[in-house]
């Protein structure tokens, strides 16, 4: 069975995150994207367009200084959804994130993402992280 190509997509936004290649990440999202997170943190709410959801990932990777790490289990795809399974571990100052998550993708027909979604297993603890 082959692969969907929107199972390469994500692949390749995972690794311009992961090589912080922002422009590079920028082009998987269509110019009127949202990134929704949900909770009460304060990266909490829709992060709008291509370059405000560009710049909310920047952040998360210069706050974290760099240590955001994202474990990628599995990638399951048709031609309008990509879902992630994946562990996520972030360090910021003395503080660790830790949880596994679900990362949930609207894909165009084009194959660019128009809407995202992120859910974990620890919410408290992604909120007492961040804050």
């Amino acid at each position: 069975m082959n692969e969907h190509p929107n199972v390469e997509r994500i692949k390749r936004e995972y690794q311009a995150f992961a090589e912080d290649n922002f422009e590079g990440l920028g082009e998987l999202f269509s110019e009127d994207a949202v990134w929704h997170v949900a909770g009460d943190e304060p990266l909490a709410g829709d992060h709008v367009g291509r370059d405000g959801i560009v710049q909310f990932l920047r952040k998360l990777a210069h706050d974290t200084h760099d240590s955001f790490m994202i474990e990628v289990h599995d990638i399951l795809a048709n031609d309008t959804h990509t879902v992630v399974l994946a562990h996520t571990t972030v360090k910021k100052d003395d503080d660790c994130y830790s949880a596994d998550e679900v990362h949930v993708f609207c894909m165009s027909e084009t194959g660019l993402i128009t809407e995202a979604w992120g859910f974990t297993s620890e919410p408290e603890g992604r909120g007492q992280f961040w804050f």
